[in-house]
């Protein structure tokens, strides 16, 4: 163990905690490992006149470099709740010889915009390492929240718990059909407004949620739109680890009527297709005893599949294919002239050259062919002396050059060929790339174009997905 300098910050549970585990690590053990974090918070304040909050929480991780926060994840807004269990976790991956500091922040959420809360008022913060949680008493952390504008103020108290992803499930994802039948009537002047919440044990005995539908309003038949799922957060300890479905009557004041429950598991819906689950409350089932049947039931259609990583697709031999452009404008200078971004200096790159060099090389393994298109745009040809917005930058018919050293070399000798002019279009090179990546067979060849260039573009209604680099002086940066 040679980190003892990282474990300077450390609380004295966690120190303690720490010492137990190292004790207890075998040699070449890993020290990392997928963690989710479901978070609940209790007695929030109410901030809204007329009705509860409506949390949210941000979550944060200090970088190490930069010293800035950095957004990792966060949970969904529930509507006039001062007690939220959120459904959603936030994933993040558990460094054991690294002091990860991270901070929550819990919102009241005026306004959304998709998942992003655009008007807000806070209600509190709270920070804390992840070595803080994971090194708790069952992982799990609680702590009172505090905000600086407000240091007397009563804000509530969050709790995160930590739990470990199985392995050997990672990409593996559900997707869920869910529909009620039948479901018991609980609202005076309605039928019901059905949700369900998908829960899993957690490290205290508990359970926590990890997985919610929407509110159907006023129907005993509701049909849930799909879910989706990774199954290592439905199952984290195994496919045979209890997964509780839970089913409650929305009341947009108050708590939410409990309809019923049923239990699954992952090797339960592995097991077939389609099935139907009984939802029973107990208290009415021990109030009605023979006479009770069921509170409902749920027909679920379950379909499994692989979410394929990049490796995945490597390894089944799909290559990559790098296609590159540059920008021959006015704006990069004269080339003769040291201040240009163009100049050739024989004893180093230039920036062109860096940038070129920098991506191509991390692609360049994964193309078999080792031949990479290359174009050049923005130049005055002198075979034609007109503006070209897409020629070969080898002035051949093939615009393929042999490895990234055949790229540079024919950038370097374009020069003889060409005056740079204006403006700057790109969406010829586009074309090119688009129809050379339709050639391909489906699955072969992943298309990569990368445009490097000096500064904005002035094509202005394009949809296309590609990479460029913008270069400056002694630097090149990446946008898209």
């Amino acid at each position: 163990w040679n980190q003892q300098q990282t474990l300077v910050g450390r609380s004295p549970t966690e120190l303690n905690s720490i010492g137990k585990r190292i004790m207890a690590i075998p040699q070449q053990a890993e020290l990392s490992m997928q963690l989710d974090l479901s978070i609940s918070c209790s007695q929030l304040i109410t901030l809204d006149v007329l009705s509860k909050s409506d949390p949210m929480v941000l979550v944060h991780i200090r970088d190490l470099a930069t010293k800035k926060w950095v957004e990792v994840g966060k949970t969904e807004k529930i509507k006039d709740d001062c007690y939220p269990k959120f459904a959603v976790p936030v994933t993040i991956k558990y460094f054991f010889e690294e002091v990860q500091n991270l901070r929550f922040t819990v919102i009241d959420v005026d306004k959304m915009s998709g998942n992003n809360a655009t008007d807000w008022d806070l209600i509190g913060k709270m920070k804390c390492s992840l070595g803080d949680i994971v090194g708790s008493t069952n992982s799990s952390y609680t702590k009172v929240l505090e905000n600086k504008k407000h240091p007397h103020r009563q804000n509530g108290t969050i709790t995160v718990k930590a739990m470990e992803l199985a392995k050997g499930l990672e990409g593996w994802e559900v997707k869920l059909n869910v529909r009620g039948r039948g479901l018991d009537k609980k609202d005076l002047f309605g039928k019901s407004d059905p949700y369900l919440v998908f829960e899993r044990p957690d490290n205290s005995g508990g359970y926590a949620p990890v997985l919610k539908t929407e509110v159907i309003k006023n129907t005993l038949d509701p049909v849930w739109n799909p879910l989706n799922c990774p199954i290592a957060r439905l199952a984290p300890s195994s496919v045979d680890s209890e997964i509780r479905m839970m089913c409650y009557d929305w009341d947009a004041h108050g708590s939410h009527d409990f309809i019923g429950f049923a239990s699954t598991s992952i090797s339960q819906l592995r097991s077939k297709p389609k099935h139907v689950f009984e939802l029973i409350n107990p208290k009415k089932k021990e109030k009605k005893g023979s006479k009770y049947t069921n509170s409902g039931t749920l027909e679920i259609d379950y379909l499994e599949q692989k979410n394929n990583t990049f490796l995945d697709y490597i390894l089944g031999g799909m290559e990559i294919s790098l296609s590159i452009a540059i920008d021959f404008t006015g704006s990069n200078g004269n080339p003769t002239n040291p201040s240009s971004l163009h100049f050739h200096d024989p004893n180093q790159l230039n920036e062109y050259g860096k940038a070129i060099r920098s991506v191509g090389d991390v692609c360049a393994p994964y193309d078999r062919s080792g031949m990479f298109a290359a174009y050049g745009f923005g130049a005055q040809l002198n075979s034609t002396k007109e503006t070209s917005h897409h020629f070969n930058l080898n002035f051949t018919p093939d615009p393929l050059c042999r490895g990234i050293d055949g790229v540079l070399l024919a950038y370097r000798d374009s020069f003889f060929n060409l005056t740079l002019s204006g403006p700057t279009y790109f969406s010829e090179v586009l074309n090119s790339a688009n129809a050379m990546a339709a050639s391909y067979p489906r699955g072969t060849k992943y298309q990569i174009l990368l445009i490097v260039c000096k500064f904005a573009f002035s094509d202005s209604n394009l949809s296309y997905s590609f990479l460029f680099l913008s270069i400056y002086r002694d630097r090149f940066s990446k946008d898209n």
